[in-house]
Parts: structure tokens; sequence; C-alpha cells
């Protein structure tokens, strides 16, 4: 789990700067009171009690706040600095009585030293429940029943993070870094298993997971030249190192083995150096470094059935970044980059499975996953006359990878893709300012390597073998032609007013293989929002906010297992759309009484259609969501006060994967109700000093 964290700046150099701005008169009319809240850090902590009632399992997700539950609600954030020294001491804890809690402790001395050590909880509660006759779940030895005494089971997945890290200036430019962090991952994934010519079953994945990061940095700053260098070490350790599943396995039975394997131990081992140059007040240049090994030797829960009782997994990858920026006259900007990646899997490749056994899809040979990409960018601006900006840019991609001797989809080692963007940016009027761009790109590449057809029973691809390819290619590496524009507004009709608008449009063109009626065919993409603030006094203001995108492909293929099954061409015309609003006010009523509530709306879809004969029907999966919230803020007094949180919060689901009740062939059911309604109830006292 990450935490940002913003840390406190140099108070003393806020007040020196208000002198500058206001003069030595108005600060002496300052009171001592009101210069110390200037110069020195504030503190503030906050207790109270939660409440929440309602139907839904969505709401606590991660907080764990269910129906009928009152929790603590905590807050701190404790800033000390002695003036003499110079030395900061930070407390800082978040959602102390929630299932998302964390902690932070600070201390550093500034230019000189510091370390911190944070700890943090986050809890994923499934918002789905299994009425299962499953046996030993949350164990790594499972009991298949069929028809069995049902139980109820509601998977938990808990992270526990805890990092220390360590700095300090060397002096002469030079300082050091060092992190450790360690996370335990513990709790249940719902799972599954295809029961070969019986169905899916139902069992439970067990997490019993560390992570160990530990990286050390060595920077240096001089005038011209910045340099970071350092190790990262990553190290995956999984308790469990397979699932074995006992009882009613039908077909599987047939298999020497009823295990799965789980998630095996892994590490990885990089070295890095970046840094910049100053070539001239004008022209900077970057560059990065970064060499990677990862390695996967964690003994197989069950041998192969070739005697390897491992992978030895082995891949290296390396990285160069170089970058230019510069702006050789005084209306002139360019930006130049060119990035190198390339990862090399050094894995032996070795026989795991027999292909003749059981009709298995494949070589039975691990796959290589080798790959490099280069992409080179090269962009910048020139001022023109009338407050008119011209920029724009040209970036170049090429992707290579290696081919897989069986596969299920037809292949492409070579990926080229280059764009151009256009572009105006003008100051309309004193009160608005617009841009407006185009951006084109062009994707292709070498020719497709098709499916091996009836070689190892692959996935047909064709009407007999060395046909031209149906199936549809993945989309990123399609021959594809996008045009894409992009306009948006910044208007200010009055001092207390602001508007922004924006709006995108993209289309794609994707290129049919050698004129087969199967594959990607056309997308498009919109995307419209717009918001405004109004400013009611220095300190109340109201906000609303609109969005609307839109993004449509459309697709075609064939469906076949081999030439025993009839073909048939099938076409789906995917859509995505979503609608998001909300209004905003935050207004102080009186001296003492601020208030803060806040109207939100969200409906989303996703569309399907399949059609032609054949086709399944998919349904519809769409998401509703309102949320209604007010926040009141009572100051008793300057350092302290009372806040109410209320809100209401709506969830409207259809989604035919999981609403209602989803049957397993062993008898088990997921249970989630499509219509959630949670209310929330909060009182906290808080406190503040300097």
């Amino acid at each position: 789990m990450r935490t940002q964290h913003m840390h406190n700046l140099r108070l003393s150099a806020v007040a020196a700067g208000m002198l500058l701005a206001f003069g030595p008169a108005s600060a002496q009319e300052l009171s001592a009171e009101e210069l110390a809240q200037l110069t020195r850090p504030e503190s503030s902590v906050s207790v109270g009690a939660g409440y929440v009632g309602g139907s839904g399992s969505r709401f606590g997700l991660y907080t764990g706040q269910e129906d009928g539950d009152t929790n603590f609600l905590g807050n701190a954030d404790i800033n000390r600095r002695d003036d003499a020294t110079g030395t900061w001491l930070r407390l800082k804890g978040r959602n102390l009585g929630l299932d998302n809690r964390d902690l932070r402790v600070e201390h550093e001395q500034q230019g000189n030293w510091s370390y911190f050590l944070e700890y943090g909880e986050i809890q994923r509660h499934d918002p789905l429940t299994f009425s299962t006759p499953a046996r030993g779940l949350g164990s790594s030895e499972q009991t298949i029943v069929v028809g069995g005494p049902l139980q109820s089971f509601t998977p938990e997945v808990k992270r526990e993070t805890t990092t220390l890290g360590l700095g300090k200036q060397l002096g002469g430019g030079l300082s050091a870094q060092v992190r450790f962090r360690n996370e335990r991952k513990d709790g249940d994934r719902h799972f599954g298993f295809y029961d070969v010519g019986v169905g899916p079953k139902f069992a439970a994945e067990p997490i019993d997971q560390t992570t160990q990061e530990f990286e050390a940095t060595l920077g240096y700053v001089g005038d011209r030249l910045q340099l970071s260098g350092g190790y990262l070490g990553s190290f995956f350790r999984n308790q469990d190192k397979s699932l074995h599943l006992n009882g009613a396995l039908g077909a599987e039975a047939a298999f020497n083995s009823h295990s799965i394997s789980l998630p095996p131990d892994n590490e990885a081992h990089n070295v890095n150096l970046s840094g910049a140059y100053r070539f001239s007040p004008t022209t900077r240049g970057m560059f990065k470094v970064s060499y990677t090994q990862g390695r996967q030797n964690d003994s197989f829960g069950v041998p192969a059935a070739f005697g390897h009782d491992s992978l030895d997994g082995r891949v290296d990858t390396t990285l160069v970044t170089l970058g230019l920026a510069s702006r050789p006259t005084s209306k002139m900007t360019l930006n130049a980059n060119l990035r190198y990646e390339d990862r090399d899997d050094k894995t032996p490749r070795r026989m795991f499975f027999d292909p003749a056994f059981r009709n298995y899809t494949g070589s039975g040979f691990n796959s290589d996953t080798s790959r490099k990409t280069v992409t080179a960018k090269l962009d910048g601006t020139y001022r023109l006359p009338a407050s008119l900006s011209l920029f724009g840019g040209v970036e170049w991609d090429e992707r290579t990878r290696e081919v897989p001797s069986s596969r299920s989809l037809d292949w492409r080692k070579e990926t080229r893709e280059w764009s151009a963007r256009i572009g105006l940016r003008r100051s309309l009027a004193d009160n608005l300012n617009g841009s407006l761009s185009y951006i084109h790109s062009d994707r292709s590449g070498g020719s497709y390597r098709t499916t091996s057809s009836y070689l190892f029973n692959d996935f047909f691809s064709g009407n007999g073998p060395n046909q031209s390819p149906q199936l549809i290619n993945p989309i990123h590496w399609a021959d594809r032609t996008r045009d894409k524009a992009k306009l948006s507004l910044d208007w200010s009709p009055r001092e207390n007013l602001a508007v922004q608008v924006t709006a995108q449009y993209s289309n794609d063109d994707y290129g049919s293989i050698k004129g087969s009626p199967a594959g990607n065919d056309k997308g498009r993409a919109m995307t419209y929002s717009a918001d405004a603030t109004y400013s009611l006094s220095d300190d109340s203001k109201l906000s609303a906010w609109v969005s609307q995108d839109d993004s449509r492909m459309q697709q075609r293929t064939v469906m076949g297992w081999n030439n025993s099954v009839p073909l048939f061409l099938w076409r789906a015309d995917l859509r995505s759309e979503g609608s998001n609003a909300g209004l905003r006010a935050q207004v102080r009523a009186t001296a003492k009484l601020s208030l803060d509530a806040e109207l939100r709306w969200a409906d989303n879809r996703s569309e399907f259609k399949m059609r032609n004969a054949g086709a399944s029907a998919v349904p519809d999966i769409t998401f509703r969501q309102t949320t209604l919230s007010l926040t009141a803020d009572y100051a008793l007094a300057r350092d302290r006060g009372l806040k109410l949180q209320l809100m209401h919060d709506r969830w409207r689901v259809s989604d035919s994967t999981w609403t209602g009740e989803h049957v397993y062939v062993d008898g088990t059911t997921a249970n989630s109700s499509a219509d959630q309604n949670i209310n929330f109830i909060g009182l906290s006292a808080y406190f503040k000093w300097i």
C-alpha cells in the first residue's frame, strides 16, 4: 500500500514572504498569536464515532464498515519543530479505527539526516457471499462435495505493511537513502476450476504471502550535474505452494495429481543510474540506465511429467532512456527522447507436458517471452504573434517479440507505429484561453504467423491446413489508423467565476488480413467534460461538473475448434458508455459554522450485441451510483470544534455474472444484491494547537 505524504514548508520563509509582500507596517499589525500561526507548524487530533445503517456490502469493501456497526473515527497530524536545531518530528495517523488505517512517524534535521517508520493495514471484504458444500476452505487441503450441506463463506484478504526509511546528507552535494518494506498478505480469494467433462466447481485460493523490498540510493547534486543511482531488490515468498483437491472430482480423476499450483516464490534485482546535465542555461540533457534480473526457481508442488522440479526461470531486462530539452530561441522550446528496452527471457526451454495426453492444446514446452521496444519522440512549441503558440511533435514506436511454437491465436513478431501531433494554443481574450490539437497515427508490422492447425490439436484458424487466418488478432498489434482531436477552453467571464470545457474524439480503422472477413473492424471514442466554480466570498464557493464518455469497437471472428465443428462468422458491437455529474457547495454559514454539501451521480453501461447465427446473447452490464454527503464544522473556539458527517450512498448493479445467484455444478451459489443502500452518520471532536 502506498501513502502519499506532504511535508510542511519552512514557515519562517512564508513569514519572510509576507514581509516582502505587505511591508513592515502590515506585519506589525499582526498579533503575536497570528504571527505564531504563520511561523510555527499546526497540529491537530480528531476523535469520534460513526454508525452505518442499511443494506449493502460494497460500502465497506476496504473499511470493514457494515450495517449496524459503530466504528471509532480517529485521525492525527502532529508536528513539532525545534527552532534551535532545525529538527522536525511528525506523527500522522489516518482512519485509525477502520480496516484501512495507517500511521507514520518521521524525524529529521533539515539538511542533515532523516528517518521514518510507517505502518499500514488494508483489508478487502469480498462483496460476494458464497453458499457452498466445499470443505476445508481457508487451507491448502480442500474437499469438493457435490450436493452436500451448504455453509456460508465470505472471502477476505488482509495486507499489513511496515516500511523503514533512512536518509543522510553526506556533504559536497552527496546524499544517501535506504528503505526497507515488508508486506504480509493473508486470507482467501474466491477461486474455481473446470472439472473436465463436468463443469465449473468452487474452491478458494489460500493466501499466505510475504513481499519484501530493499532499496538503497546514492545521489549527487552539483551546479550542472545531478546523479542518482542505486539498487532495488524485491523478494516474494508464498507459504502455500499448491492447492490440493479431494473428493468428488469426476473426470478430473484421470489426472495423476489433483493439485493446482499457486503463485511461486520469485525475486528481482535492479541496479540503476539516472541523471541530468545542464549544458547551458537553455539546454539540459537527461539519461537513465537500468538493468533488472528476475528469477523464479521455486520447487513445483508436484514434479512435472518429464521430471523437472522447477522452471528455473530467468528474465533479464535492460532499459536505456536519453532525453534533451532545449530553448534555442526565446520563442521556441524543443524536447527529444529516445527509449530502448530489451527483455531477454533466458529460461531454459523444456517439455513439461505430453501434448498427446488428453488432447492437450499446446506443444508441452514453455514459451519464450523475449521482446524489444524502441521509442523515439520529438516535440516542441513555437510562440507566434497575436498570443498564438504552435505546438506539435512526432513519435516512433517499434516492438519485436518472440513467436511461440504453439499458440491459440495468430501471432505477429513485429509492429511499428508512428504518430504526428499538431496544435494551436491561444489567449482568445483577457478571460478566455483555448487550444486545439490533432494527432494522426498509423500502425503496421510484419506478416502474421498463423496458428499451427492440426499440429498438437491447436485451436482452429481456417477452413483447412495452411489457410488464411480467420480469428480476431489482438488489438494491440493489429494494423490500425487512428485520428484524434482535442479541444479545451478556459473561460473566466467574471472575477469570481471560472469555467473549463474539454472535448476529445478519436476514430480507429483496422485493416483486414489477406482479405479475411474476420478481425478487428472499427473503433471510436468520445469524451466531453465541463466544470465550473463560482466564488461567493473568500471562504465560500459553489462548483459543478459533468462528463460523458462513449467508446465503441466492432469485432468479427469465426467460431470453430477444428474441422469437425461447423464454422460460423459472428460479430460483436462492443460499447462502453459512462456519465458522471456532481454539485458541491462549500459555505461559511456563520463565523463559527462551515458547511460542505456534495451530490455525485454516475451511470455506466457495457454493451456486447452479439450478432449472427450461433452467437450467444450476452446481457448488458450496468452500474449506477448516487452519493449525497454533508459535512458541518462548528468551531467551539479557535483551537477546537465539532464535525458532523452525513452520507447516503445508493448502488444499482446489473451484472449477470454475479448478481442474483451464480450456480456452480457442485451446488455452490454466489449471492450479491443488485440494489444496495447505505446511510452513514459520524460525529467527531477535533483539537488544534501550535
